[in-house]
């Protein structure tokens, strides 16, 4: 990683942490598997990191002792508060990075901006948000402890809106950062936790992984997340 890009990202995280605002909020997206190159010990096993978008999830509601103006906080990094998309979600921009501000989607389809009033910004709603929660870890970026996703919820997660994607060469990172999370997992040792967090999801997300597996000719990755299920089956 390009040592100004980890500086500055080191930089918002250490800001966020002094505020308290980084213990109740979770890191996701593509700079997860930077730390989890950690994780599995160094090993190598993922891709490079090349991202510039930083993405954090708020739970809903978002609560916070004290109101803190978060552009503000940041401001002086060099970042320009924008606005995403025709609901106006609220990203901070800046040359080597983009924080961008999500939430788990309520009801249905729901586009509508979710307001963080105690931070001064909006989050984007999406699905499958809340599956990233169930078994979250903590990893250091440097000095600054950070809570993400267990790697086999960040795979499945991956797999589930990949197909999703409307913006050109981002399914397929997301499929190739699924597949060489689980297969890292399976050589850790904890290919469990994929299997167990499969198991709880209704029947429409694990078709949507079967198949996703299935057309990336994953087969034995697909015999190991459900192994009673027969080939072509899809519930």
């Amino acid at each position: 990683m390009e040592k100004k890009k980890y500086e500055l990202c080191l930089e918002v995280l250490r800001r966020m942490k002094k505020q308290g605002i980084l213990d109740k909020i979770m890191l996701v997206g593509s700079w997860c598997v930077f730390l989890y190159d950690d994780y599995f010990k160094g090993e190598n096993l993922l891709p490079a990191l090349r991202t510039r978008d930083i993405e954090f999830l708020f739970p809903v509601p978002f609560t916070l002792h004290c109101k803190t103006d978060l552009y503000g906080l940041l401001k002086d990094l060099g970042f320009v508060l924008d606005y995403k998309g025709n609901q106006g979600y609220i990203v901070f921009e800046h040359p080597d990075l983009i924080l961008e501000f999500l939430a788990p989607a309520r009801g249905r389809e729901s586009e509508k901006p979710i307001s963080i009033e105690r931070l001064g910004i909006n989050a984007q709603p999406l699905r499958f948000m809340d599956a990233l929660s169930h078994n979250p870890i903590q990893l250091f970026f440097d000095d600054v402890a950070v809570t993400l996703p267990h790697p086999a919820d960040f795979a499945l997660n991956k797999l589930l809106v990949a197909g999703r994607r409307t913006v050109l060469g981002k399914a397929e990172k997301d499929r190739t950062q699924a597949v060489a999370l689980l297969n890292a997992l399976n050589a850790n040792g904890e290919f469990e936790m994929a299997r167990t967090a499969y198991a709880s999801m209704p029947k429409g997300w694990k078709n949507t992984i079967w198949q996703e597996l299935l057309a990336l000719g994953e087969l034995p990755l697909a015999k190991l997340i459900d192994p009673s299920r027969p080939i072509g089956r899809k519930a």
